[in-house]
């Protein structure tokens, strides 16, 4: 008797993305340890694909680093617009699935799809739909995706991450603390390396172990979030997969190769970010109310200042003085400048049927 889902969750997961997308449009990197990065000597690696995975590179560790450990590495420059054509299709193959409020993008790479009404109407099953959708994504997209299917999101991003790259993992309902016990408590979403040296030091290595322990002193340690991560180490996560949200920030940063002091080109960076992301605002019909400024020290000190207006823009102009303002107000003087970065936020949709994708 086939096994009755009350929902079914999709976590679609891009097997190293950027490398990918650059391995498939050009033969001579395929089977090579390829990274994405900047040409600047600060830079870190945006992706790795998993030949330079094999020598311990891995995404944001520093360039020189990745070079030292795998000197045949081949480094190629990142090209937003081929990931987000790619990305756009691949979004285009979960639409046969889902209608739009039921895809809730995470990233370029990664989304979750509620296929529970396809599932539950149709004479197909969840398991299917997923092999659907891998399969449509090698032959139309030529990428590889892996897939976790359960009845919660976080069972489901964690049965796709379990078996990558091209992989797929079903988790039946009623199964999911079974399928997790054994595995490391840092692999639950929401403990991070702190946490999870706390629970460590409670003797909570597994996720078995946290999904088992005493609710109440799991609270006395960690406070009412304890409880939640608790629930989640059990399985009990009915969190809605809502692709209406609008991102809630979206930012750019420069990395500069060497340290500056000059506050005209402090500034000219400034002009090229809100550019940029002024671009992205209105390919998505969307503007945004607050503008704020991010400088990382030699010390690596951050200095993050912002201004918010009473009206939300897409106005490049009206954003880069924004930005100055909040510069202003960060009273770096003639100190120098490591990396200088723009974000915006309280991002609106003011024509909802316009709303598109914003991911970088």
């Amino acid at each position: 008797m086939p096994t009755a889902w009350p929902r079914a969750i999709l976590h679609v997961d891009l097997d190293a993305f950027y490398t990918s997308v650059h391995q498939r449009d050009d033969e001579s990197l395929r089977g090579k340890p390829v990274v994405v990065a900047g040409a600047s000597r600060r830079a870190v690696v945006m992706g790795a694909s998993y030949e330079a995975r094999a020598f311990g590179v891995h995404s944001a560790m520093p360039l020189f680093e990745a070079v030292a450990l795998c000197p045949a590495l081949v480094v190629v420059r990142p090209a937003s617009s081929r990931y987000r054509e790619a990305s756009r299709a691949i979004h285009a193959v979960f639409r046969r699935f889902a209608a739009p409020e039921k895809i809730e993008g995470v990233s370029l790479d990664e989304a979750y799809i509620d296929v529970t009404a396809r599932s539950r109407h149709g004479t197909t099953t969840p398991e299917d739909i997923a092999r659907q959708i891998k399969f449509m994504i090698r032959n139309e997209v030529h990428l590889t995706a892996s897939v976790g299917v359960a009845v919660g999101k976080v069972v489901a991003k964690i049965a796709s991450e379990s078996r990558k790259p091209d992989g797929l993992v079903v988790v039946p309902p009623e199964t999911e603390a079974e399928f997790m016990a054994p595995m490391p408590v840092g692999a639950l979403t929401g403990v991070g390396p702190k946490t999870e040296e706390r629970l460590r030091m409670m003797g909570i290595r597994r996720v078995g172990d946290l999904a088992d322990y005493d609710t109440q002193r799991l609270v006395q340690a960690l406070g009412s979030g304890g409880a939640v991560l608790q629930k989640l180490a059990q399985g009990k996560d009915r969190s809605p997969v809502d692709g209406t949200k609008p991102p809630k920030t979206i930012s750019a940063e420069i990395t500069f190769e060497e340290d500056v002091s000059d506050r005209d080109r402090i500034e000219a960076a400034v002009k090229e970010l809100t550019e940029r992301l002024a671009v992205r605002l209105r390919e998505a019909g969307v503007k945004a109310k607050t503008v704020y400024v991010k400088v990382k020290l030699p010390d690596f000190r951050l200095v993050s200042r912002q201004v918010s207006r009473t009206s939300a823009t897409d106005d490049g102009d009206v954003i880069f003085r924004a930005a100055r303002s909040a510069l202003e107000k960060s009273h770096l003087e003639s100190r120098p400048v490591r990396l200088i970065g723009v974000g915006l936020s309280g991002l609106e949709h003011p024509h909802p049927e316009l709303q598109m994708s914003l991911f970088d």
